[in-house]
């Protein structure tokens, strides 16, 4: 039995591990531009719209339908019966409402991701982005593809319409079918996209009927091994899902849930043969989680270079250049490291944001130019080694707005002379106060002097600067000092994304405090569901046990899913009244809480109805000391210790002597 569990930890040991794989994937093709978005109903769910099910609920109580069934059916059928007009008034309507916030479409859209294909009708992803100062280019019919802004950064295409146009949306069976007709554009492209492209699909669930669109244009494109490889983040099917108002599962229930898990099972499998890999969660909250690994992980990549000399003299770079001109490239001390720095900076895979200031983001400039990795006739500057938002002639308020997009891409700054002794009007200052804020890694190189040794004095004396950068103070040799630079940042690169994937394993393997609740439903039901609204937060999972239905006669059924849940726990909290301990799937519950080694809390109902005497306490001593192997476990009294004020205490002094 033992045996059994460790394999079922080391498959979800090897699932994490996979979804991770994934993810470091994901991450590459972000960074060299290749990655797009397909977002689903399921990622506007969170800003307060509805997924089409919810959209057609209305209709299908008016016509007495099964909501169940092909929803674009239905749409078609209240078309048929009504006209168009009512279609359009739920979706105008229902979208019409302001969003909530909507933390998965925040950090989308701090990805730097150009492209974006959508099949829903809110625009909660283009607000987004339009937030972050960025151009937006909408795409929402096939007139719109005959114009094209030269300031866009991003495109969204809505392949489904806007609900500004409700008229022109995709929704019925005819929409779908006249879609090559009037849409033709959409679909050509996307198939060349995919083609070309890494996709990540975003909130489609294993039954929407916009995925199975999507996958027919998949089918009919990806047919090579050597396409390249598209990702759907998709909730898992549980059983949670199927409880009924009473938290209760039927037999019915539980047999849709089996076949919904296989079916999901099933799908995952086939769109693989599309080229599509699954990552699956347990939660919506993880693909937060999931997203925000991946902007750190870009970040991790990209440096902001600050810096600069005075513009009216931009051949004072102080005691730094007291040194002549190298005769062979005429360069100056100064130029030569910063010439060295871009060009090494490149050459180890850092990306490089700088506000272009005088004097030195001219030759970290060339030194890009001059990487073994750059083509030596590509003279396009704009490339994705080097991101350029020259400060020169900008208003004050737009700059602090520049400088804060610029540095929050980035997680280290290299501080570079510097000059304005007024600390409130100097420009490398006020980088510096961003990237402190924003928990960057500062390299301040003092021996360039200015407002770089007063940052480097400052964080020294304030004990925030690593023994490895002493050097900084010292060395004098253009290259070691380079490569000093570069290693502490390939340093803190590494030591930021083993961190990053610790923090993502053990979030998403564990998320939150799963907590398992044990107990007989007809006599503790009440309390189960206290103890479920005082604790149920963002931290913790709650899951609880199958009810012994009198329709349910597969004992193998509920065991199954007890195992499933259990291992997702690490607390079992055991509700204790008079006929509890004699039932057998709390034994059941009980023992796999064992072998998954949950701390266990005995919690003893001692309400009147139970009546429990100092013999009855006794006896429950003897059958917990029977279930739990010898174990001897405080009994908490729900009712005498005041167990509403005192559960999250009991909950945390299982998990200290858990850990510890």
């Amino acid at each position: 039995m033992f045996y059994k569990e460790r394999i079922e930890e080391d498959k979800l040991k090897q699932i994490m591990e996979q979804n991770i794989s994934y993810l470091d994937q994901i991450s590459e093709q972000m960074k060299l531009g290749y990655l797009s978005v397909f977002a689903g109903a399921g990622l506007s769910v969170a800003s307060g719209y509805v997924d089409w099910k919810r959209l057609l609920e209305p209709l299908c109580k008016q016509m007495r339908l099964n909501i169940n069934k092909d929803l674009t059916e239905i749409a078609q059928y209240y078309k048929n019966q009504y006209g168009r007009q009512g279609l359009n008034d739920i979706v105008f309507n229902e979208f019409a409402k302001m969003p909530k916030n909507n933390e998965n479409v925040t950090w989308l859209a701090k990805l730097p991701i150009k492209e974006y294909w959508t099949t829903n009708y809110d625009d909660i992803i283009e607000q987004e982005i339009q937030k972050r100062g960025k151009v937006v280019e909408t795409i929402i019919n096939q007139e719109s593809f005959k114009y094209h802004d030269p300031r866009r950064e991003v495109v969204i295409y809505k392949m489904h319409g806007d609900k500004r146009y409700p008229d022109d949306v995709v929704l019925t069976k005819e929409d779908y079918q006249k879609y090559d007709d009037k849409r033709k554009l959409f679909t050509r492209l996307l198939s060349v996209e995919l083609v070309r492209r890494t996709f990540v699909f975003i909130g489609f669930s294993f039954n929407d009927p916009n995925l199975e669109r999507i996958l027919s244009i998949a089918k009919n494109t990806l047919n090579s091994k050597s396409l390249p490889k598209h990702y759907c983040f998709m909730r898992k099917v549980q059983v949670i899902d199927y409880l009924d108002n009473k938290n209760v599962i039927t037999e019915d229930s539980l047999e849709k849930y089996i076949q919904d898990k296989n079916y999901q099972e099933l799908r995952i499998n086939d769109m693989r043969n599309y080229g599509i890999y699954t990552i699956l969660v347990d939660d919506f909250k993880q693909i937060t989680m999931m997203l925000q690994y991946l902007y750190n992980k870009y970040i991790a990549n990209n440096v902001f270079v600050c810096g600069g000399i005075n513009p009216d003299n931009l051949s004072d770079y102080g005691e730094f250049n007291q040194v002549e001109y190298d005769k062979t490239d005429r360069l100056s001390r100064a130029e030569r490291f910063l010439t060295l720095l871009g060009n090494t900076l490149v050459d180890n895979d850092f990306q490089i944001y700088t506000g272009f200031g005088a004097g030195v983001g001219n030759y970290i400039l060339s030194g890009v130019l001059a990487s073994k990795k750059k083509n030596p006739l590509n003279i396009d500057i704009a490339s994705s080694e080097i991101h350029i938002n020259s400060l020169m002639g900008v208003e004050d308020d737009l700059k602090d707005k520049i400088r804060k997009r610029m540095i929050g891409q980035c997680s280290s700054m290299i501080v570079l002379f510097g000059y304005g002794e007024d600390r409130k009007k100097s420009g490398i200052f006020r980088e510096y106060d961003i990237a402190r804020e924003n928990g960057n890694c500062i390299i301040p190189v003092r021996s360039t002097g200015f407002a770089a040794q007063s940052i480097y004095d400052e964080l020294e004396e304030n004990k925030e600067l690593p023994d490895s950068l002493d050097f900084l103070k010292t060395e004098e040799n253009i290259k070691d000092m380079v490569e000093g630079i570069v290693h502490r940042l390939n340093v803190y690169r590494k030591e930021k994304e083993e961190k990053l994937n610790e923090q993502l394993f053990s979030s998403v393997a564990m998320y939150g405090i799963g907590i398992f609740i044990s107990y007989h439903y007809d006599s503790d039901n009440k309390i189960a569901r206290e103890i479920t609204e005082i604790i149920n937060t963002d931290k913790i999972n709650i899951f609880t046990v199958v009810r012994e239905s009198e329709k349910i006669k597969d004992a193998e059924i509920i065991k199954n899913w007890v195992d499933e849940e259990i291992k997702r726990t690490r607390i079992t909290i055991l509700l204790i009244s008079a006929e509890t301990l004699d039932r057998k799937y709390v034994s059941y519950e009980l023992s796999k809480s064992l072998l998954n080694g949950n701390s266990i809390i005995p919690i003893l109902i001692d309400s009147e109805e139970n009546a429990f005497n100092e013999d009855g306490i006794n006896s429950v001593k003897q059958k917990l000391d029977v279930e739990l192997s010898g174990r001897n476990l405080k009994i908490r009294k729900w009712f005498q210790e005041n167990g509403k004020e005192n559960i999250l205490r009991w909950l945390n002094e299982a998990l200290e002597k858990k850990e510890s």
